[in-house]
């Protein structure tokens, strides 16, 4: 009788584990799906944004007396915004400032992006010649790299370059040229 009753607890211990093992595989799953979506969310919004910035250039073309492009340069940005952190890692070189131009909830306003505003922390900062949006939070793309361009988006790893090593028949004439140096 005790040994049905320690074979019982033994399997009812092992099928507690073996639940706790599928909930966290479960929870991790969907963590990591989530994580992933939020992730498209962004490179969706960064493409509206390239889509709208189309559009105003376009508009400026058509009509250049009212200038519908948005923004503010980047080496003329008001005081209330901070973006030092983001210029200190060199996205944008700094004799590109004024090509790229900072979008604030008041340009997103304008624009017609309304969802965008307070959606992410960063800002988007666009260029309206070469079409380039830059996040300044950066994203992770479909490869898991850090990016901060539109241009990014099919980035993908590098791999690291091998250490120098010398071949072994290199190695060999070092180590006879040593001996005849003897």
């Amino acid at each position: 009788m005790k040994y049905v009753k320690s074979k019982k607890s033994i399997m009812l211990i092992l099928a507690i584990i073996v639940i706790a093992i599928l909930v966290f595989l479960g929870v991790r799953y969907a963590i990591n799906f989530f994580k992933q979506e939020d992730v498209k969310e962004l490179q969706y919004d960064i493409l509206l944004v390239k889509t709208k910035t189309e559009t105003l250039k376009a508009q400026n073309t058509v009509n250049p007396d009212e200038n519908p492009l948005r923004g503010y340069q980047l080496n003329q940005l008001p005081e209330n915004i901070n973006i030092d952190s983001f210029k200190a890692k060199n996205i944008i070189k700094e004799d590109e400032y004024e090509k790229y131009y900072l979008l604030d909830a008041n340009c997103l306003e304008k624009m017609d992006l309304n969802e965008l505003i307070n959606k992410h922390p960063g800002y988007y900062i666009v260029n309206y010649d070469s079409y380039e949006v830059v996040y300044t939070e950066g994203y992770k793309n479909k490869e898991g790299v850090l990016c901060y361009k539109i241009s990014d988006l099919e980035k993908y790893h590098k791999p690291e370059e091998p250490v120098n090593e010398q071949t072994t028949e290199e190695t060999n004439n070092e180590e006879q040229t040593e001996q005849t140096n003897e």
